[in-house]
């Protein structure tokens, strides 16, 4: 990467910092930026059918790139071998560092376009190696394009206006999407089974802001862990043709290895209540009073302690058994 470029992100990117043995990315989780590494070394792991095969890599190294920019869950399993330092890129800081330098931009974005390519050989090369094993047909994807977020957006509408009947002051029939003022700073899955949109969630976190009256309703705002450790989950829309089935679970496992790697402690929820035992089996318990909800009717707040959660099968467990309850 050209020094220019690297003096630019220096200059409008947050500084993070990593103990050795953190992980950066779980294979097939998710993740709010992209990370360059000023500093550190990390290790990049592939595990496929049993089979397992790394690399290292260092100074100079753009992390995530990948999976930030498609949607698409981390193809790899990212730990540090050292202290890392290096900065954090999401997309506000490729916005202003298109609006103060567009020439550093525009060069910033071929050399990603580079490194996607050459990611997308090497883990072609890689994955060669292990022997096919079978996937599930329902893929998930993080909301991270206009397009994306569009296609959520309309999953929702399908269901709380169409199938369910409910309206709603954000409903924008012409369009046919439900969106809110929680998309402005939520980050949204969408779950596509075989090319089909089949459900989507959106989580927010509660140290961006943004969030109305929900801590309250919630119990949010009596944790000792808001609001720098709470996250709250909403517009879970799952179409009647793939509810019942693994779309549920398979977008909440999107969303759990993603506030997990965020740094969440708590996770947010609420359900109807006849939902509230299924919820239970999950180890969400109630967090506050029911209320009712203009879109959703009665509804129970529930809350997951996710170190606790995790603690009883360990995440890279949880993704390779795809195992979410």
């Amino acid at each position: 990467m050209k020094p220019v470029i690297v003096d630019a992100l220096q200059m409008i990117c947050p500084e993070r910092q990593f103990e050795a043995g953190h992980v950066l990315r779980y294979q097939g989780g998710y993740g709010s930026e992209m990370l360059l590494v000023l500093e550190g070394e990390v290790e990049i792991r592939f595990d496929q059918g049993g089979e397992t095969t790394s690399l290292t890599s260092g100074r100079n190294t753009i992390l995530g790139e990948f999976g930030f920019l498609t949607g698409t869950g981390a193809s790899a399993r990212v730990e540090t071998l050292t202290p890392v330092r290096g900065l954090g890129i999401g997309h506000k800081e490729l916005k202003r560092l298109e609006d103060i330098n567009p020439e550093v931009a525009a060069d910033f974005s071929r050399y990603l376009a580079k490194i996607m390519r050459a990611r997308l050989q090497q883990n072609e090369v890689l994955l060669d190696e292990f022997e096919d094993t079978p996937s599930s047909p329902i893929e998930v994807f993080q909301c991270t394009t206009a397009e994306l977020l569009f296609r959520a957006q309309r999953v929702r509408y399908e269901v709380y206006c169409g199938e369910f009947g409910r309206d709603s002051p954000y409903a924008d029939h012409d369009r046919r999407i439900l969106i809110d003022p929680l998309d402005a700073h939520g980050t949204s899955f969408l779950a596509v089974y075989e090319g089909e949109d089949a459900g989507t969630a959106r989580v927010n976190f509660s140290k961006h802001g943004g969030l109305s009256i929900l801590p309250d309703l919630y119990g949010m705002a009596a944790s000792p862990h808001h609001p720098d450790g709470t996250c709250v989950i909403t517009k879970y829309a799952i179409p009647e043709k793939w509810r019942g089935g693994a779309t549920y679970m398979r977008i909440f496992a999107g969303i759990a290895t993603f506030v997990e790697t965020e740094g969440m402690t708590e996770i947010f929820i609420d359900c109807v209540p006849h939902l509230a035992r299924f919820y239970a089996t999950m180890k969400f318990r109630p967090s506050a009073e029911e209320f009712v909800h203009y879109e959703n009717g009665l509804s129970v707040p529930m809350v997951l302690n996710v170190p606790e959660y995790f603690s009883r099968m360990p995440i890279d467990e949880r993704i390779r058994r795809n195992r979410w309850r």
